[in-house]
């Protein structure tokens, strides 16, 4: 699972397939379809970015803004 580090207030926030907010205490929930506190297709979602995330990370470094 990726790790997102200098995210103010957390002492670091993964990126990992989950579907309400139980599945997470901050992290970063990926998915395909959204709904009223329901995030769905997480887990193809996630296997869908994580061989782009690995093969920009190869190349560069990345950033990841919230807001």
């Amino acid at each position: 699972m990726p790790l997102l580090l200098n995210v103010p207030g957390f002492e670091g926030v993964r990126i990992h397939p989950g579907n309400k907010a139980a599945n997470t205490e901050g992290c970063l929930l990926l998915g395909q379809t959204v709904g009223a506190d329901f995030v769905g297709n997480s887990r193809l979602a996630y296997r869908s970015f994580l061989p782009k995330l690995r093969a920009v990370e190869k190349k560069e470094k990345i950033f990841i803004t919230f807001k």
